[in-house]
């Protein structure tokens, strides 16, 4: 009789363990879970907020966080929210995913190869890249027909970034004449320059330097070299000698 008592007894603190235990789970898990379900909050504004901080903030609320782009913005710091999706106020249950738009640092990539292109498909190509067509020039070209672009002013493969000004120069097709680069090393100043302007050409930076053996205004040097053939007018470079 003893033994049935005992077995009985263990029972009973058996029953009375389980059933506590089961009370707390029930109060503290699954109720509380229980009555969030379905709730809802008003979602906080996150933006202007540091990445960091802003997921602090909604995990706190108990919503989940996903950052689901990085975009380069002019004047803000890298990883600052600039966008939230829901839109902040809006009623969400509880547990939603909250999707975040951050800044990221500034992206570097290749210049692209505009030369050979069509002009209307070059800037199309700039505008895909986000890069700034700063302007256009049209010149002759005996290699690129007309609407063709034949020079730009980022060489392709340099590295640039979103915002980069670059400016393109289009074929306005052949030439009627071209234009040869005279010698004028060893002239005066003023011949030189005479002659550079007969040749349908540009006078354009001089250097002076000083220079003893020669007389004063005596070109030394020129850039392009004599003989160069170019379809449009350019520049002449000239070192000219003074006295020291």
């Amino acid at each position: 009789m003893q033994y049935v008592f005992r077995n009985i007894w263990r029972q009973l603190v058996a029953f009375v363990i389980f059933t506590l235990a089961l009370v707390l789970l029930l109060d503290k898990v699954i109720m509380p879970i229980y009555v969030r379900h379905g709730k809802e909050e008003k979602l906080p504004d996150v933006r202007k907020r540091s990445a960091i901080k802003a997921k602090e903030v909604l995990e706190d609320r108990g919503f989940e966080v996903e950052i689901v782009d990085t975009v380069e913005v002019s004047g803000v710091p890298q990883g600052i929210v600039i966008d939230q999706q829901p839109a902040p106020g809006t009623l969400v249950k509880v547990g939603r995913v909250v999707r975040l738009m951050v800044t990221g640092g500034r992206k570097y990539f290749p210049m692209p190869n505009l030369v050979g292109q069509v002009y209307k498909a070059a800037a199309l190509t700039l505008e895909h890249a986000r890069l700034e067509l700063a302007e256009v020039e049209y010149v002759f070209s005996s290699d690129k027909p007309e609407g063709v672009v034949c020079e730009q002013s980022v060489l392709p493969g340099s590295m640039v970034s979103a915002g980069t000004p670059v400016s393109l120069k289009v074929s306005k097709g052949k030439p009627e004449h071209q234009y040869t680069v005279p010698r004028v090393v060893g002239m005066s100043l003023n011949d030189a320059k005479q002659e550079i302007r007969q040749a349908g050409l540009k006078v354009g930076l001089i250097r002076y330097v000083p220079n003893a053996d020669l007389n004063p205004h005596t070109v030394i040097d020129q850039t392009p070299k004599p003989g160069r053939i170019y379809d449009n007018p350019i520049n002449v470079d000239l070192q000219v000698t003074v006295e020291p």
